[in-house]
């Protein structure tokens, strides 16, 4: 009975926390909303970079930088040509993609710490030519974007554009799950864990890992143009390592291969900054203890080790996996192969 009441109350708690925060900027300053709204976009960073480094296992480094294609994007459309933001945010994925889909040809021949070096690289270059491109871009001046408007309703304000992040977010946390769900995030986990088997097993890892790196790219777009307004304003130096280093910290932080995790993280890495506040000279050094003791001590990231106290559910990636298998070999017990860990060594 006691199994029953918690799986309920797991279940309904996402629509409720849900409902909570449509009522939040009624109890916060203009700040604290910039912070929650900046909370929420990195959700959706960690979530895409989830998608490559904790499920695919592709050591990438270019998240960043998409993220600044997309924030671009954005701004750029909206800046010069006067298109609304309501279709550069969807372009702004779509472009994103596109780019990052060209971070696959490297990983059909690299592994490791090479694809991530080359990865490295080449967001090195998106930022060089968002430097230098000043033609196009206004290199280091940066683009101011535009409020949007809805049905006549200004988007201006924190607690106005949080209501845009917060719909954003859950859209995106909603297709993250879908897809993780489907034949789709199996791949992803068989490749990660072995790309030979994944093979025998009839998966086309080019495929898979190209759909990988425009699904993680994508993401990384739609963030980007939601911060871009948030910020309202666009500089290349926004993207560059320092970026990367939050998001990965995110990710490693909450736990890969978990969408909780990336919730967590993105909680946890930008709160804590608030909190420290009145410690400017301090905060690296707490920041750089806390994510050390939770590489040694708690490998999974927060979020395994709140599955493992029960805090948390396990996340199971293919639904129905095996009524599926049995329905495509009838009179054949389906193939049982071990459980797919959501992280190495769980």
């Amino acid at each position: 009975m006691n199994t029953l009441w918690i799986s309920r109350l797991r279940a309904g708690a996402g629509p409720v926390l849900c409902v909570l925060l449509l009522f939040l900027p009624l109890a916060t300053n203009s700040y604290t909303q910039y912070v929650v709204n900046l909370v929420l976009i990195y959700v959706i960073l960690g979530i895409g970079l989830n998608f490559l480094l904790g499920y695919a296992g592709q050591f990438a480094f270019a998240n960043a930088a998409l993220m600044g294609i997309g924030a671009y994007t954005t701004a750029l459309l909206s800046y010069r040509l006067g298109i609304s933001f309501w279709i550069c945010l969807p372009l702004s994925g779509i472009v994103a993609a596109v780019i990052g889909s060209l971070g696959a040809l490297p990983a059909m021949r690299m592994k490791d710490v090479y694809l991530g070096l080359v990865t490295l690289a080449f967001a090195e270059l998106i930022i060089w030519v968002l430097i230098h491109w000043k033609s196009v871009t206004l290199g280091t001046d940066g683009v101011s974007v535009r409020a949007p408007e809805l049905f006549g309703w200004r988007v201006r304000g924190d607690k106005n554009v949080f209501y845009v992040v917060l719909l954003c977010t859950v859209v995106m946390y909603w297709l993250a799950r879908r897809i993780l769900e489907s034949h789709i995030g199996r791949a992803f986990v068989s490749i990660r864990e072995s790309e030979i088997v994944a093979r025998c097993n009839g998966i086309n890892v080019a495929r898979i890992k190209t759909l990988v790196f425009a699904i993680s790219a994508f993401y990384s777009g739609i963030a980007g143009s939601l911060y871009a307004l948030t910020l309202g304003l666009v500089v290349p130096q926004s993207f560059g390592l320092f970026q990367l280093i939050v998001l990965f910290s995110i990710v490693v932080l909450g736990g890969m291969g978990s969408l909780f995790g990336a919730v967590i993280g993105a909680v946890v890495l930008t709160a804590l900054p608030e909190l420290l506040r009145d410690f400017q000279a301090f905060q690296e050094i707490i920041l750089g203890i806390v994510l050390v003791a939770v590489v040694v001590f708690m490998p999974q990231g927060i979020a395994g080790m709140l599955k493992r106290v029960g805090l948390l559910p396990r996340e199971v990636l293919a639904q129905n996996w095996r009524r599926f298998a049995v329905a495509t070999s009838p009179g054949r017990q389906p193939f049982q192969p071990p459980q797919a860990p959501l992280h190495p060594g769980e």
